[in-house]
């Protein structure tokens, strides 16, 4: 069996864990396990984080080589340190994220992510490779373009279950492998559907919304996702653009900091870009609405959030904010608000 490394984040580089040997596992706030978490970690913080740990305490996780995290903001941070505490023999690497997308940032980010694959192909015993490297990068890409085919198909039209697919695809791809999910993602593709009418053409954003199961009651609540803009949906599979740099930590880094970011992540020289991306998108699949989804607690969304729909409002583009706990009995508790908003958007 193919041993694996959990991690927790998006910027986390997926072709690197294979390249050193490794299956991925991102380790999602998917638990039943019990609120244990606040024992470590102060009670108003993120689901997300909460969960995760509530997942170490109750050794709810497959058998994992080692651990990656992004320092993407202070409770993500604070995840680190705890499980240091909970797992002392856990091989971990923290990784250091710039908030700012400049070429100083880009350099930095580069160095973090070798000193990533590195330590990586030394807890696998193995010579360092770049030439792994490269190989698992292009297949990366190759899924990258394959994931896009299916994001145009979705935004086009409505095709049902297609929402919950894509969804499968980007969970293969981060706790299975790479291989695998491109191989869903062209059965996908190969698969002629007729497309339906009759539901409301919406963006959906955020930080997380990764089971399958909520974009099957979406449909169900009349909604035709036509685009899934979330961390854990299409931005997870970042195209690296190799030909920016021949060092491919540097791409690497250039492709993810570029890539449509996070609330954490911005442009300096824009720093409203968050918004602007969202109304872009919303426009260019001309959805009759948007609908974001972010966890309690989260301060980066949550602080944009007045901007975006400043930013929708003067384009005339509906907007719905919710928030969650990563469950879905939480998502029940929505069913009323975006059903109502479905039938303000019409048909």
């Amino acid at each position: 069996m193919v041993p694996k490394i959990g991690f927790t984040c998006s910027y986390t580089p997926v072709p690197l864990i294979e390249a050193a040997g490794f299956s991925p596992y991102r380790i999602f706030p998917d638990t039943d396990s019990a609120d244990q978490a606040g024992h470590l970690l102060h009670d108003n913080l993120c689901p997300h984080v909460k969960k995760v740990l509530d997942r170490c305490l109750d050794n709810d996780l497959d058998d994992i080589s080692g651990m990656i995290f992004i320092n993407s903001c202070d409770t993500m941070r604070r995840l680190s340190d705890a499980w240091h505490d909970t797992r002392p023999s856990d091989r971990i690497t923290l990784i250091e994220l710039p908030s700012s997308t400049s070429n100083s940032s880009i350099d930095y980010l580069a160095e973090e992510y070798e000193r990533m694959a590195r330590n990586l192909f030394e807890w696998n015993g193995q010579a360092f490779s770049l030439d792994c490297i490269h190989e698992n990068i292009e297949l990366w890409n190759q899924l990258a373009v394959l994931v896009s085919e299916i994001e145009a198909r979705m935004s086009k039209a409505f095709y049902p279950g297609l929402a919950a697919s894509f969804q499968k695809v980007i969970n293969a791809a981060a706790a299975q492998s790479i291989e695998t999910a491109l191989n869903m993602a062209k059965e996908i593709l190969s698969v002629e559907q007729t497309p339906q009418k009759g539901k409301a053409k919406v963006m959906v954003f955020g930080n997380l919304l990764f089971d399958p199961k909520v974009f099957d009651l979406l449909e169900d609540w009349n909604i035709h996702v036509a685009v899934n803009d979330f961390c854990t949906g299409s931005r997870f599979i970042t195209g690296i653009d190799t030909g920016l740099n021949d060092n491919f930590f540097k791409a690497l880094a250039s492709s993810y900091l570029h890539n449509t970011p996070c609330a954490r992540t911005m442009d300096t020289s824009t720093p409203g870009n968050i918004a602007a991306n969202i109304v872009e998108k919303a426009k260019s699949a001309d959805v009759k609405g948007v609908i974001g989804f972010t966890l309690k607690f989260c301060d980066p969304y949550l602080a944009r959030v007045p901007m975006i729909r400043e930013a929708l409002a003067n384009e005339s583009i509906p907007f719905l904010m919710l928030e969650g706990d990563c469950t879905m009995g939480a998502m029940g508790q929505q069913q009323t608000r975006i059903e109502a908003f479905s039938e303000i958007l019409g048909v």
